[in-house]
């Protein structure tokens, strides 16, 4: 690999490797729900001075427990062929998250005026509402080459409760409300958006000019940390920067998930030994819904950065080759009269025009208004627990 496809590396994660996570943990419920009946059976072979009322309820509960061992069955069995066959569980896997977002509500995405726009970016617990309609899209462009779009070009969504479920209802997992569907899907956007600028950009960077200009942002300060540790960020020692706390928080999150998160606590990031000698009350302050807000503050901000930069790259490559196209029909006709600089408007308007092919007309740019950036319930299927380096 050369060094610009290795930036982030060890950030990616796979479908095949979240099909065997998805398998070993379905192998753990079943073996759980297998161990609870059990205990129940044991209890009933040996109830002979149980009253009838006692028994009839063992009964009651032997049944439902029976049930659950083989729903979980299923759940094994249907687990092991998503293993086998990943790009069917790559296709379920987008078909859900579609269907979580199409049952959660709609997104406020109308950012005018400075007040709407604080409101909108403490909204969706700090996490502000840009970074899920970028997943919206990056729905769509993952199911594109799986192709599971619809006639319209839609992404399709499929769960169990529907007119083309494929197993009985007692085999669901849980049966979510929209409050639930969006608290998910929220956490998921903010995971993917994280992982994909961790993708992209490598930790010297993040750690010495990305997060240190988010810290700086006033839309950033306006959201900040209130269970913030009076010593986060605080550098010990010549080789940590001023928001290593930050980048470790991130890094942490990455690693271990939100399930983890007890897992990362004892890992040996910058703030876990600060966080053993903090005092009582700190530490106590120091949870999973605490870190959730910071981690959907500084990924919000993350984005906007991201956003800004992805569309001035555009707008340059978009410039350069009409630069390219102006000089090659000048070599062709002969001198021209040199045109003025224009300004980044010029520059947005150019970009977002639809040209046609007549370089001998030219042709007025017309207005565009260039859609904004595409720019606690905890969910995990199951914690791996990372060694200590």
């Amino acid at each position: 690999k050369n060094e610009s496809a290795m930036i982030g590396d060890d950030f990616r994660i796979y479908f095949f490797a979240m099909a065997g996570i998805m398998e070993a943990a379905a192998n753990v419920w079943l073996k759980i729900a297998e161990k609870k009946l059990q205990s129940k059976v044991d209890l009933f072979n040996n109830s002979g001075d149980m009253s009838e009322n006692a028994k009839n309820k063992l009964t009651d509960e032997i049944s439902v427990l029976e049930k659950d061992r083989d729903a979980k069955q299923l759940t094994k069995e249907e687990a092991a062929s998503y293993s086998s066959d990943t790009l069917m569980f790559a296709k379920r896997a987008v078909m859900l998250l579609e269907a979580l977002k199409k049952q959660m509500g709609p997104v406020d995405l109308q950012y005018a005026g400075e007040k709407k726009i604080r409101a909108l970016n403490k909204s969706e617990n700090g996490l502000g509402t840009k970074v899920i309609s970028w997943m919206s899209k990056e729905l769509q462009r993952w199911a594109e080459p799986f192709g599971i779009l619809d006639s319209s070009g839609n992404v399709q969504s499929k769960t169990s409760i529907t007119l083309a479920k494929d197993h009985s209802q007692s085999h669901d997992a849980a049966i979510m409300t929209k409050r639930d569907c969006r608290t998910v899907f929220i956490q998921i956007a903010q995971q993917t958006r994280l992982r994909s600028i961790f993708l992209k950009n490598d930790l010297t960077r993040l750690r010495t000019h990305l997060i240190p200009k988010v810290l700086k942002q006033s839309s950033f300060t306006s959201t900040e940390w209130e269970d913030r540790p009076s010593w986060w960020n605080n550098a010990q020692g010549g080789n940590q920067s001023a928001c290593q706390d930050d980048v470790d928080l991130l890094v942490g999150i990455l690693d271990f998930g939100y399930g983890g998160f007890d897992s990362m606590v004892d890992h040996d990031y910058s703030f876990c030994s600060k966080l053993s000698e903090a005092s009582e009350e700190e530490t106590k302050a120091f949870t999973r819904a605490a870190v959730q807000s910071r981690i959907n503050h500084l990924t919000r901000e993350l984005h906007a950065l991201d956003d800004s930069e992805e569309m001035i790259s555009l707008v340059k490559k978009k410039q350069a080759k009409r630069k390219s196209g102006e000089v090659e029909v000048s070599a062709a006709k002969g001198p021209t009269k040199k045109k003025k600089a224009g300004g980044i408007q010029s520059g947005l308007k150019a970009f977002f025009q639809k040209t046609t092919p007549a370089p001998a007309k030219k042709q007025k740019t017309p207005p565009t208004s260039p859609e904004p950036g595409q720019d606690d319930s905890d969910v995990e299927i199951i914690a791996v627990k990372k060694q200590k380096s």
